[in-house]
């Protein structure tokens, strides 16, 4: 008896420095970072420079794969049918995650399919008017689509796109009436609202704050947590008296379903090492709001609370897609 209790108790031991063993080991390979979307665009300009800080602090090379097509689709469906190893990750953005769901009948289900890992940054936007608007400010903005709703014009990404459902957030809280004007992308709806074809757009800040002095549009105000550093004499939404009004985008990583919850909290705790030095300053002087030690459980109620604002709003405002 003693000698069958001995040996079972060698084998528990046995496993379990195996099991810690296996846990310490990874990553042992290299890491497929897949992006939803095409190389240049946002995405691109926050995964890249994350890229090699988590070489760095994984020891092992991340190898980017930009998956483009069908709003997320194609990036979804090759992290979903990958192991769940850590070995292959999705580098998401929040439309795609959180806010097509509610628009179209996926093939994935983003809620399902994947774990949560880390949130990397917020990106939120400024609100830039042309002077043929006349305003100078937020409020004389909101006093005019008052006097006029349904007629102040803003451009936007895309039906649905977050350009677009800032506009529709802003309109919820203040209980204004915008009217969106869809473009192909936000290039396009940058360059109509410097040409005065719309009267204000939700822009990238880095893209805005070149254009902070410039005779043909004004900056109104920020709609991150707090002032941005390329752009510290504007104002939040949240200052100029609209209450927990926050809108952009984020950047985020996420696993198959089914993946350890060790390798999950390994790249958790890589994500925000990377994010505690240089990396954070970078971002930071791009306008961007880098994520602050956010575990993997808590960023799965950020994503959880996201779908479901974004859902409510979408089912307010009635915004469909158009087959």
């Amino acid at each position: 008896m003693f000698r069958v209790l001995k040996t079972a108790m060698l084998l528990l031991s046995t496993a379990l420095l195996a099991g810690g063993h296996a846990a310490q080991a990874y990553p042992d390979k290299p890491i497929r970072l897949v992006q939803q979307f095409a190389p240049g665009g946002g995405s691109d300009s926050v995964a890249r420079p994350l890229a090699p800080e988590l070489e760095k602090i994984l020891g092992q090379t991340i190898i980017i794969e930009n998956k483009p097509g069908a709003n997320g689709v194609i990036a979804n469906q090759d992290v979903a049918n990958s192991a769940p190893d850590g070995y292959t990750l999705l580098f998401a953005a929040a439309g795609p995650m959180v806010a097509a769901p509610h628009l179209y009948d996926l093939r994935i289900d983003p809620l399902s399919a994947f774990v949560p890992v880390a949130l990397v940054v917020k990106t939120p936007y400024a609100i830039m008017a042309h002077r043929s608007a006349n305003v100078s400010s937020l409020k004389e903005l909101l006093d005019l689509a008052r006097q006029k709703p349904g007629t102040v014009t803003y451009g936007t990404s895309g039906v649905a796109g977050a350009p677009h459902l800032a506009g529709e957030m802003l309109g919820a809280a203040t209980g204004i009436e915008f009217l969106p004007v869809a473009y192909k992308g936000m290039g396009p709806a940058m360059n109509a609202v410097l040409g005065g074809e719309v009267n204000f757009a939700f822009a990238d800040i880095a893209y805005a704050a070149p254009h902070a002095h410039s005779d043909r549009v004004k900056i109104l105000a920020v709609t991150g947590e707090k002032r941005s550093a390329p752009l510290p004499d504007v104002p939040t939404v949240k200052e100029l008296g609209i209450a927990d009004y926050q809108s952009g985008t984020w950047y985020g990583i996420f696993a198959p379903k089914g993946t350890p919850q060790d390798v999950i909290d390994k790249i958790n705790a890589a994500v925000n090492k990377a994010l505690s030095g240089d990396l954070r300053d970078r971002f930071i002087k791009q306008g961007m709001e880098p994520a602050s030690d956010m575990s993997a459980r808590d960023f799965a109620e950020f994503v959880k609370d996201d779908y479901q604002r974004l859902g409510d709003l979408i089912k307010k405002a009635g915004i469909k897609i158009a087959p």
